[in-house]
């Protein structure tokens, strides 16, 4: 009988295993964050015409985006979302980081989202 047929199981069998584990642990951990991020991302491209379009304040614009990001539960602190708006063009840039607990290593994934709506004119 070859041992790969007797039933017992192998260092590399259990390595294979421990591994398969660890791939699927982590992206449970990590997949979740860029989806929210991607769903940010995809909140201010979304918005940002409105809100040129309205003529809405920075500050509004501010609180809107903390508001959303506190509901996708995202790290996002005031001082990271710069807002900048005129008569010409509303231009939206965030920056952050999201700390990720893998029990063996702490991994801070960085996004930057960001969103510009310009007149024509």
């Amino acid at each position: 009988m070859r041992p790969s047929e007797s039933g017992r199981i192998t260092f590399k069998g259990i390595l294979s295993v421990a591994f398969i584990v660890a791939v699927i642990y982590s992206g449970s951990k990590i997949i979740p964050v860029y989806i929210d991020n991607y769903e940010l991302q995809d909140y201010i491209q979304g918005q940002t015409p409105f809100w040129f379009n309205q003529r809405v304040s920075a500050d509004v614009i501010r609180k809107t985006i903390l508001a959303k990001a506190e509901d996708l539960d995202l790290p996002v602190e005031e001082e990271d979302v710069t807002v900048e708006t005129n008569q010409y063009k509303v231009s939206i840039n965030i920056d952050y980081n999201v700390p990720v607990d893998l029990k063996v290593y702490m991994l801070q994934l960085h996004f930057t989202p960001s969103s510009e709506d310009k007149s024509i004119l």
